[in-house]
């Protein structure tokens, strides 16, 4: 089971591999919008922007009307969180409990709807056949294993209200499918990178 601590530190060291680019620019309201490692040609598509553009950056060129401005060195020391935003090491906001909880949870919820959707043509077909394991010949449901998956359905239906919750295991795999969702678990697992589901 993943702890708090575990998240903080993994959340954290990618947002620490996200230092910012060496030209950045902001709109008015002083975010970072733009950022690359070459000067930052950027458009501004409001007056607002635009005015701001006008007193800090440098125009790059006008071009149908719209105005290209180049992008200032960017603060040294600043990371991306997942947020979007640029902080301080110390100012990131995947250093705070709060931050990595939700974000956790988000995260479980949809691994969570994603492992029932796993199960959705167990459900639906009648028929379906199951490999229990790899190589192995397909073999059709029996009742057991159909109250099994429901069973296993439910319980991750109940997951959100579990004490401890995003921090709570995850509901054990029916036997009879237990390989087959295993399969698509560690599918999605490779697409993301890593999320520990």
């Amino acid at each position: 089971m993943t702890t708090l601590s575990e998240i903080k530190a993994q959340y954290l060291a990618a947002a620490k591999a996200r230092p910012i680019e060496k030209y950045c620019i902001r709109d008015h309201e002083g975010r970072i919008v733009a950022r690359s490692n070459s000067p930052v040609v950027h458009v501004f598509n409001n007056e607002a922007d635009d005015a701001y553009a006008a007193e800090h950056y440098t125009l790059k060129e006008t071009y149908n009307g719209m105005k290209f401005w180049l992008g200032e060195e960017s603060p040294t020391g600043l990371y991306q969180s997942a947020d979007g935003q640029f902080y301080t090491e110390s100012e990131l906001p995947e250093n705070t409990d709060a931050f990595c909880t939700q974000r956790y949870a988000n995260e479980v919820k949809a691994e969570r709807n994603a492992r029932i959707s796993d199960t959705d043509d167990y459900v639906k077909l009648p028929d379906i056949t199951v490999a229990r394991s790899a190589g192995a010949k397909c073999s059709a449901l029996e009742d057991a294993d159909r109250a099994a998956l429901e069973t296993y359905r439910q319980a991750l239906r109940n997951l959100p209200e579990e004490q401890g919750f995003p921090f709570v295991p995850w509901p054990e795999f029916p036997t009879a499918l237990a390989y087959e969702l295993q399969q698509k678990v560690d599918a999605r697992q490779n697409m993301r990178g890593g999320f520990n589901a």
